[in-house]
């Protein structure tokens, strides 16, 4: 029994060590499916009041209208952009700072 305690524990702190937890761990679970979420790679705001983003290689426009911007943490611009099967991308979820 101590063995199987003793186990647990180590099996538990390897999960809570894993960087891939940390990284994704504040993004809600409806934005992000694993990998579609991270901070932005390039933002470039336009005249207009829209966003170009690209993350992972991917990018969005978000229009000015857009109003779901959800607060990020650490005040820089986070995307969560699924890639389409039949091609493009969709953005799920936004996050930006106040500055931003």
């Amino acid at each position: 029994m101590p063995h199987r305690l003793a186990l647990s524990a180590v099996l538990a702190s390897l999960l809570v060590a894993s960087p891939v937890a940390r990284a994704h761990e504040w993004y809600p679970l409806e934005c992000c499916g694993g990998a579609d979420c991270g901070p932005a790679d390039t933002v470039v705001r336009y005249d207009d009041g829209s966003y170009l983003v690209t993350a992972h290689g991917l990018s969005v426009v978000i229009p000015a209208t857009f109003r779901h911007w959800k607060p990020s943490p650490d005040g820089q611009v986070h995307v969560c952009i699924r890639q389409l099967v039949l091609g493009g991308s969709m953005l799920m979820c936004a996050f930006r700072g106040p500055g931003v």
